[in-house]
């Protein structure tokens, strides 16, 4: 089991420094709401590629004191097995975080080829409700932690999306320009669906061969080219039709203004099995079991590789029976987790079982 064995913080958010230990079993972080909490699951989440929980600016993470901004700021972590991750903002250059792993510079990539982290947050209450790329991003996360590169394979595809968004918006016509752009975008574009196929089709095997207490999740993807992959087609064969829809797509797409098919266009549906419901119909009760329902399904299917956890304020509106489920469906999964909230007594399902940390005022103390 891979885990967090220590986490050290400089002008992180309110925290002006912060050392800190873990061991493998559930760490509990709670105290009033502004005294930090949250920011160390922030923190934590910068160990997986792309902007953080919160998707924040490099910029905008420094602490602040009386005005004054600091520097830089920084995330050092210390793993089980002695892998030193280090992230943090570059003093001379503002906009740019930097990443290395034992003392060299890391790709996101690499970050996730380390380590598989999973996250849960109030802002995601409304992902059902929200816009498709709320669920997009969403489901991406889940995509990273069964194929690492996921991330840099959307990067390169919003890239050549980009630039052929430019050639759509300025009239140019070079048909050699739109050749080569197509051919990135239907190679990219034909594994981010591949990938996403693969993860929807894993995470609805997970979900049907076992019962909870949070209910089950019906999942599709409303998409034709990850449609194409779940009926069976070849990579070579949704590749070349992605390029061909594209170049015949061309003439819509100028008056547009925009690239109008490919997997950025898609949308995971997800429905409440019991009650035959489109998740945006249930109440937010039932919306937010289904998402903790999904999570779980997720860390289940990657037994093999031990999502690392960030649970902030989940078990806040759960009843206490559901609450104590929750932490014995977590506890068996036997992962490294973190769980954030107000009251101590919200946890007490755990019963001796997890390390307990009161946190006030940029600082945490064991407890």
């Amino acid at each position: 089991m891979s885990y967090i064995a220590s986490l050290r913080l400089s002008d992180f958010r309110n925290y002006a420094a912060l050392d800190i230990n873990f061991g493998p079993e559930p760490v509990v972080l709670y105290g009033p709401n502004g005294s930090g909490k949250t920011n160390l699951l922030e923190a934590l989440s910068f160990l997986s590629p792309g902007r953080g929980m919160r998707r924040a600016k490099v910029t905008d993470i420094a602490r602040r004191n009386d005005g004054e901004q600091a520097p830089a700021w920084g995330v050092n972590v210390t793993l089980e097995n002695d892998t030193r991750i280090n992230i943090g903002q570059v003093p001379e250059y503002p906009g740019r975080r930097l990443v290395r792993v034992d003392g060299s510079n890391a790709t996101g990539t690499q970050l996730a080829e380390i380590l598989s982290l999973m996250w849960l947050t109030p802002a995601q209450d409304r992902l059902f409700t929200g816009p498709a790329g709320d669920r997009r991003k969403f489901l991406d996360r889940f995509v990273m932690a069964h194929v690492p590169s996921h991330g840099l394979t959307s990067s390169r595809y919003e890239k050549a999306r980009s630039e052929r968004n430019r050639l759509l918006s300025d009239q140019i016509n070079d048909p050699r320009w739109f050749d080569a752009l197509e051919t990135d975008l239907a190679h990219y574009g034909s594994l981010i669906a591949q990938a996403r196929a693969e993860t929807l089709a894993a995470l609805q095997s997970e979900i049907a061969a076992r019962d909870s207490v949070f209910p089950k999740a019906g999942l599709a993807l409303d998409g034709d080219y990850e449609a194409a992959f779940l009926a069976g087609h070849s990579l070579e064969e949704v590749e070349g039709n992605l390029r061909i829809d594209l170049s015949n797509g061309r003439g819509i797409a100028q008056r547009a203004g925009r690239t109008l098919i490919g997997p950025h266009r898609s949308d995971l549906k997800v429905t409440h099995v019991a009650k035959s419901m489109p998740a945006e119909d249930c109440s937010t009760g039932e919306q937010k079991a289904l998402l903790i329902g999904l999570m779980l399904a997720q860390a289940r299917s990657r037994q093999g590789r031990n999502p690392i956890l960030l649970l902030d304020e989940v078990a806040a509106h759960l009843d206490e029976g559901r609450r104590a489920a929750l932490i014995e469906e977590l506890l068996a999964l036997k992962t490294q987790l973190f769980m954030t909230g107000t009251d101590r007594h919200l946890f007490e399902a755990f019963e001796g079982r997890a390390q307990m940390f009161e946190v006030c005022q940029g600082e945490v103390k064991r407890s």
